[in-house]
């Protein structure tokens, strides 16, 4: 899943609207102000995702998705003379049900932010320091409790999508490496280095830690016993931004190696087919995995205005065999700004392709033997998405979609005896980011 505002699980680097401050009565405004003076930043947001689907799958059906976040973003200079060091701290509250887990069956999840529990977690409770070396603040550090993707492949393209297969720019990484990313989060850091203010490289570890996951686990449960691995990721790119060129882009290579161990997704300890002699799944450790994204404004008529067409792509490959997703591909575009006087609103179209590994699809289709069924599962799904994000106001908005999906998968039912029919599913996306909202002071990093 992704946050309202997918950049960044601390503070956008936003500043504050004129046209926002008088939604506040002149005393809360002065509050909000003081506390920013003083170093004290203050954020909330809620997430809202339906959807139904009007045809294919199991059944027919309708669920409803939320979290909602509050968190502080602490300018420690400001507050006990740390220079260029800040504390931030996200909570989420998650409230989840899947349309593909209850009506569908399978598929790719319609609802990006649906998990498989509720909760309420520290989404993100990190330290951040930086350091001149070549140039102003070159080099970044940020240390705590983290996920790894709102710091490694970003795009904030994609994340205008409600499907899961394109928000969250690497769909595959957290099922197969089972690392911590929104809404849960583990202990983690990561070191950035930009020699030039369009290039970077970062290394990146965060650890393996199954309570993560586990419904049970409570807010301040912040032990280190469970750890039983780490992933490493390193990426460098190159970015530009609409402040430093007319049409901006971005390239992001990246790689990941798993240092923890990991179910096979076929075979039990005695490196039989789990689905038809039964037992524990076999172990295996270390998992590497390679991605590359991108993106580009392909048409910005008027460099006053941030009214562009844009595309974005990319591919996330496993090398190894024991886990379910192969590879998945995802290519797009994304309008911002429709008719006149909607220079917010966008429009979005997006195509992918999740492939699943050998060994997942001879476990799907002996589960569906067991099932009564006597046909191979297919190996790949491809989900399209139509949408139109409708900015209502600053810091809210409102996204109806349509999406497709061709061949949903079994993953979720894998004793069905037959193909579950493709999907249409109809969705609405209610995004509210109360900061922005309300005008309030960030954080200028």
């Amino acid at each position: 899943m992704a946050l309202a505002d997918p950049s960044n699980q601390a503070a956008p680097a936003r500043k504050q609207s004129p046209d926002n401050v008088n939604l506040m009565a002149p005393s809360v405004k002065r509050f909000f102000d003081k506390a920013a003076e003083e170093g004290v930043y203050f954020r909330a947001g809620f997430n809202e995702e339906i959807a139904g689907n009007v045809s294919g799958g199991l059944r027919k059906g309708v669920t409803a998705s939320e979290y909602a976040t509050v968190g502080m973003d602490l300018d420690l200079q400001k507050l006990v003379g740390w220079d260029q060091a800040a504390l931030h701290w996200t909570i989420i509250a998650l409230h989840s049900k899947g349309l593909n887990r209850e009506y569908i069956g399978g598929g790719v999840d319609s609802q990006e932010n649906y998990a498989p529990f509720n909760l309420v977690r520290f989404l993100n409770l990190t330290l951040e320091q930086r350091f001149s070396l070549q140039h102003d603040n070159d080099l970044n550090v940020i240390v705590g409790r983290m996920g790894a993707l709102p710091y490694f492949a970003q795009s904030e393209l994609t994340c205008q999508f409600m499907n899961h297969a394109f928000c969250g720019v690497l769909y595959g990484f957290p099922q197969s490496t089972g690392t911590a990313v929104a809404p849960v989060s583990s202990w983690g850091g990561r070191v950035k280095f930009s020699p030039t203010p369009r290039t970077y490289m970062q290394f990146g570890a965060f650890v393996a830690d199954d309570t993560t996951f586990d419904e049970g686990t409570r807010l301040f449960d912040l032990g280190t016993q469970h750890i039983h691995g780490t992933n490493y990721m390193v990426e460098t790119g190159y970015e530009t931004h609409f402040n430093d060129e007319a049409k901006p882009r971005y390239y992001r290579l990246g790689a990941s190696y798993l240092d923890a161990e990991r179910s096979d997704v076929l075979l039990n300890t005695d490196g039989r087919e789990r689905w038809k002699y039964g037992g524990s799944p076999k172990t295996q450790r270390g998992e590497t995995a390679v991605y590359l994204t991108g993106g580009q404004v392909l048409q910005r008529p008027d460099v006053s205005s941030r009214r562009n067409l844009a595309a974005f792509g990319s591919v996330y490959y496993n090398l190894d065999d024991a886990e379910a997703i192969q590879y998945t591909l995802k290519a797009g575009l994304v309008k911002t700004g429709t008719f006149a006087g909607r220079d917010e609103d966008t429009v979005g179209l997006g195509v992918s392709q999740v492939r699943f590994s050998s060994k997942e699809v001879d476990y799907l289709s002996g589960m569906r033997s067991v099932g009564g069924g006597h046909s191979n599962v297919s190996s790949h799904e491809e989900i399209v998405e139509l949408n139109y994000g409708i900015h209502v106001a600053p810091g809210v908005v409102l996204m109806p979609n349509i999406q497709y999906t061709f061949n949903p998968d079994t993953r979720y039912t894998p004793t069905t005896p037959r193909d579950i029919q493709d999907t249409l599913v109809l969705g609405l996306q209610l995004n509210i980011s109360f900061d922005k909202f309300m005008g309030l002071p960030h954080m200028s990093y």
